[in-house]
């Protein structure tokens, strides 16, 4: 913990100081008579729950503990469900020997207890005639809004400070995808909650339908993996069709990646400009070849017919639900900012930022490399050009930041500059 900023250590002292607060308060407030049995069940399941986790992208994981620590709110007192939450966080990644830093354990079993008493709280609060499911359905879900909200603006806290970016303007892009998924969790845990009015004992049927839940998400990341994938490899089959630009859209993916970065734009923004740069081509797959590959001027005829690839890209991307947001972009990167760009002829503020990133970073690599009707430019070439589109082909800021990192990147002889060292 001591290598990391103090704003960030100070953020999860705070966080663990808060979960340990709430559990001494709900102590003092809450207290009541339970069932020994009914909570070590609940703390079976909760822990059982969380030892399994899949990978839903690159960077996040989820289990179903959610179900069980949700159920848990809705059953007992604050006090036991956030003890319940804190411990069986720490059992699961004791029992699946989980690499994770002791700070790391601890941050995550405080938010989740944090969640877990804010739920418990809210229905407690809101409830009437007990703690009963059947008859308080809206202070159920009320506790179900509450626990994610707390949950994701805790963890988004500590990411926001981690990467340096805004929490309230991502929170919706980042969650968005994942929200069904909770849903389905709470929902699960509600019914649990429910099942012990009738029979305690039912909530260990419960284990069966939370890991088909479990395996259905894992198995639709993977389809969403796999989609991906699929649409990354027709892209690299339309640059090698050329082999002026083979290779092409991954170039342009790590251009348009570093230079989202360099003007500091949202890690969300990062993240569509790099998947949107690397599919930004992928409508050529319709193009014929006399068109793409003619070393010569092209026919007002073939100018149509090679300018539709914008517009075939986006319409292939928009029917997928992973890439909508990139068709977008796919769309605009031919877009100019006076407005005599393709093929919606969109000016100044229309385009999107993003859009510029990728039509700025798809024109380095053009300049840069052979084309047949060319050979690649020389550094001073490129500036030239650049400094030719400024501010009629390309915002005038992106093309700044442009070339300072490719003179920031020529000057290092181990840079990742790759393209255009002529």
């Amino acid at each position: 913990m001591a290598k990391l900023r103090w704003p960030l250590r100070l953020y999860l002292a705070t966080v663990m100081v808060a979960a340990a607060l709430a559990l001494a308060v709900a102590f003092v407030d809450t207290l009541e008579p339970v069932s020994p049995l009914l909570v070590a069940v609940v703390f079976a399941l909760a822990t059982a729950a969380q030892v399994r986790s899949v990978h839903v992208s690159p960077k996040i994981k989820v289990n179903v503990g959610d179900t069980a620590t949700f159920a848990a709110a809705l059953i007992f007192s604050p006090f036991v469900a956030i003890a319940i939450a804190i411990v069986s966080s720490l059992a699961a990644k004791a029992f699946a020997r989980s690499q994770a830093s002791w700070y790391q354990r601890a941050f995550n079993a405080a938010v989740l207890g944090l969640g877990t008493g804010a739920a418990a709280a809210t229905f407690s609060s809101l409830g009437v005639d007990g703690r009963s499911v059947m008859r308080n359905p809206l202070a159920a879900v009320l506790a179900a809004i509450v626990m994610y909200l707390v949950m994701t603006t805790l963890i988004d806290g500590m990411v926001a400070l981690q990467m340096r970016r805004d929490p309230i303007s991502t929170w919706w892009p980042l969650h968005r995808r994942d929200i069904p998924q909770h849903s389905a969790l709470y929902g699960l845990g509600a019914l649990a909650a429910l099942s012990v009015d009738v029979q305690p004992w039912a909530l260990v049927l419960f284990i069966v339908p939370a890991g088909l839940v479990l395996i259905a998400i894992r198995d639709a990341a993977r389809m969403r993996e796999q989609t991906r994938q699929a649409i990354y490899d027709l892209a690299d089959l339309v640059d090698k069709r050329d082999p002026y630009t083979h290779g092409h859209s991954q170039r342009v993916a790590r251009y348009a990646e570093r230079l989202a970065k360099r003007m500091k734009l949202s890690s969300v923004q990062v993240d569509l400009i790099r998947e949107a740069a690397r599919m930004h081509d992928v409508g050529k797959i319709s193009t014929p070849d006399n068109v793409l590959n003619k070393p010569g001027p092209l026919t007002p005829h073939e100018l149509v017919e090679m300018h539709a690839h914008s517009e075939d890209g986006a319409k292939l991307l928009a029917r997928l639900p992973e890439f909508w947001e990139g068709a977008a972009l796919v769309r605009a990167h031919h877009e100019r900012l006076d407005g005599t760009g393709y093929p919606r002829g969109l000016a100044g503020n229309e385009i999107p930022v993003e859009a510029y990133v990728i039509a700025v970073a798809d024109a380095y690599d053009a300049m840069a490399t052979d084309r047949p009707y060319r050979s690649a430019l020389g550094w001073p070439q490129i500036q030239s050009e650049f400094a030719r589109g400024r501010g009629t082909q390309w915002r005038g800021d992106v093309v700044d930041a442009m070339v300072t990192m490719l003179h920031e990147e020529r000057a290092q002889p181990t840079g990742e500059l790759t393209a255009a060292t002529a």
